[in-house]
């Protein structure tokens, strides 16, 4: 697993958006969730309609992001 370290003045397009998320100007890592039904409850309990989960390639935890049409 490659570590990366993220300002906030890099350049957006080599930042990885399935594992990093950008709040108050400065990039963050997701929440991780040690498999799917966890971040399935979490959306769940917090009513995230239009969110699902997915396995994130750079870290392999699961994380929520907001769901595309295709």
């Amino acid at each position: 697993m490659q570590k990366y370290t993220i300002r906030s003045d890099c350049n957006k397009h080599i930042i990885k958006r399935e594992h990093y998320t950008k709040k108050d100007g400065d990039w963050k890592p997701k929440k991780k969730f040690d498999n799917c039904s966890d971040a399935d409850d979490w959306i769940k309990n917090y009513k995230m309609y239009g969110y699902n989960s997915y396995r994130c390639k750079v870290c392999g935890k699961y994380h929520i992001g907001i769901k595309k049409d295709k």
